[in-house]
């Protein structure tokens, strides 16, 4: 009997509740004291097709998902279809008798234990309401693996409050009658359970949403944005939350207003930001360069998904790194920072509010749409060290000290102090073209030298030796993996795989794309025996940042490019086969 350690999925068609349902199991079984960790696939299509929602379970910390399953929940047949083969021997299918017209013959010689409850009869027993059968899966789920119904019950309310008691009870008796069904029927026959265990509570957040609470943390108070996917959960999040935070949030026209509103609330001293995804920011471009002329703070959140073009709207990659490190004419100097996972986009996204401030530029939060969608458990966020800072600001008492203010003064840090626009003694020009220290537009030789120079200056007191990496594992392992973003987790996992086979692997993650932990990347891969890139894109784009910093060259690369993610047993046999 094995107990808590479980891959589930749910799939079904577009439109019946195939998120809901996941994310549902998901909160049950950290509520009961589990980790877990949720990947979502679907494609580009409002309604129809396939869509899937797996969860891994664990009483330890999930990396991320594997091709096998322990239990499918299938809400069509289509569903059966696409991932029978991904059902271990001794794994169970749940389906619905009253619409499947499938044979299980086959699934039964494997192994695989057919679980057939009437979802559409429990349905009309109670409501009617098809919107049900995917509570009627969860019910049945949780009845085959013998967990305890009165957390079913808890979660349910916590779900459906806000849909009135009326539904909110619908779900509760149909999920009571399939829970009834499955212990009767099958949960006898099956080898998972899941019991509660004694563990801190914890959160259950999307990338995306770790990424918002970051920003509300850091006093952000104006986002404006154009839904596009993977960014666009971004938006929704913090627009439900809009009156409760007080914050402004725009559904923009397009990209380009949606970054023009921003770069003018940042203007005005208020702490703003925007979001997008790879296309999007292609149309943000001229207002990246006017933040950079302008030293307007600024942070956008770049969830990243293949291209080029439309590409593919709803899947994975690591393909715009190059992209955002020198996107817009002209130089300036930006910060490019990258998450692995749900704790890393609260706490980056936090100092990229407070980086913007300080260093006056343009600060990118890189995500990619496998950390923006996926969902994990976590503790609630460390937030006792966390800061607010804004920089060099003058207020009306300083200057009033001044002979005249300068908004672009040189300076031997690069980082001239700013006002608000509107401060009595703060009158300065804004402009896109060049300018003198007054914001005068100025053609001048040497002011020109001497502006590009303060600008290139700014990040040279930006400390990234401790906080651009880590190494995770052994320094004086046999092979040293180098990986960023998502990819982390991956790798992560296949290297617990691996140590249990005896295999001595390290990771060096780096998180700062821009300023680049140059002398610490170097020191890592001349003392590594033997390196490794991996990463989810096609020509090694972190490999050639490395090589543009440090001169070292990764020669063994391991890269996946077909608009998914790497998943956690498929890498580390992968890795089995190179060592």
């Amino acid at each position: 009997m094995i107990t808590n350690k479980l891959s589930f999925m749910v799939g079904g068609p577009a439109g019946v509740g195939v998120k809901t349902a996941g994310i549902v199991f998901a909160r049950l079984c950290s509520r009961a004291g589990l980790h877990i960790f949720g990947n979502v696939e679907y494609p580009s299509i409002i309604r129809g097709d396939h869509n899937s929602y797996q969860v891994m379970v664990s009483e330890k910390p999930v990396y991320g998902h594997i091709r096998s399953l322990d239990v499918l929940l299938a809400l069509d047949d289509l569903s059966i279809e696409n991932h029978k083969e991904e059902i271990r021997p001794g794994g169970a299918v749940i389906h619905d008798t009253d619409i499947t017209k499938l044979d299980f013959s086959e699934l039964k010689k494997s192994g695989v234990l057919p679980v057939g409850i009437p979802f559409q009869s429990i349905i009309k027993q109670v409501s009617g309401a098809p919107k049900l059968a995917n509570t009627v899966g969860i019910g049945a789920t949780m009845g085959l693996l013998r967990f305890d119904f009165e957390q079913v019950v808890k979660t349910l309310k916590n779900a459906f409050w806000h849909l009135g008691e009326e539904i909110l009870n619908q779900n509760i008796e149909v999920a009571r009658l399939a829970y009834d069904a499955a212990v009767n029927g099958y949960a006898g026959n099956f080898d998972i359970t899941l019991q509660p265990v004694k563990a801190p509570q914890r959160m259950v957040l999307t990338g995306n949403e770790a990424a918002a609470i970051g920003a509300i943390k850091a006093g952000m108070k104006f986002y404006s944005s154009y839904p596009m996917t993977p960014s666009s959960s971004i938006l929704s999040y913090l627009a439900a939350r809009e009156r409760q935070c007080g914050l402004v949030v725009k559904h923009a026209e397009d990209e380009i207003s949606a970054a023009g509103m921003a770069v003018g609330a940042a203007h005005t001293g208020t702490r703003a930001a925007t979001g997008t995804s790879g296309g999007g920011f292609s149309l943000m471009c001229e207002f990246v360069g006017a933040i950079g002329i302008t030293e307007t703070p600024m942070v956008i959140i770049e969830s990243q998904r293949p291209g080029p073009a439309t590409g593919l709207p709803t899947r994975t990659e690591q393909c715009d790194l190059k992209f955002v490190l020198s996107a817009s004419q002209g130089e300036f100097r930006r910060i490019v920072i990258a998450p692995s996972n749900i704790e890393e986009c609260f706490r980056l996204t936090f100092e990229a509010f407070n980086l913007a401030d300080k260093y006056q530029t343009l600060i990118i939060v890189l995500l990619d749409k496998h950390v923006s969608e996926s969902t994990w458990s976590h503790e609630p966020f460390e937030t006792s060290g966390l800061k607010i800072d804004r920089g060099e600001m003058l207020n009306a008492a300083d200057l009033a000290k001044m002979n005249e203010y300068k908004r672009y003064a040189y300076t031997k840090s690069g980082i001239s102090p700013r006002v608000k626009p509107g401060t009595p003694g703060g009158v300065f020009k804004a402009t896109t073209n060049e300018h003198d220290e007054f914001g005068r537009i100025s053609e001048d030789a040497q002011v020109r030298s001497d502006m590009v120079d303060k600008r290139m200056r700014k990040l040279d007191s930006l400390d990234v030796s401790e906080c651009g990496w880590k190494l995770h594992g052994k320094p004086d392992a046999e092979v040293t993996i180098v990986s960023w973003g998502s990819t982390i987790n991956a790798v992560r996992g296949a290297m617990e795989l691996l140590a249990k086979k005896g295999k001595s692997l390290n990771l060096l993650q780096v998180i700062y794309m821009s300023p680049f932990p140059t002398d610490q990347v170097t020191q890592v891969l001349n003392k590594a025996k033997r390196t490794l890139l991996v990463e989810n894109n096609a020509t090694g784009q972190l490999g050639d940042v490395i090589a543009e910093n440090t001169g070292i060259k990764i020669g063994e690369k391991l890269l996946k490019y077909n608009g998914r993610q790497w998943i956690v047993d498929e890498l580390a046999e992968r890795l089995e086969e190179i060592l």
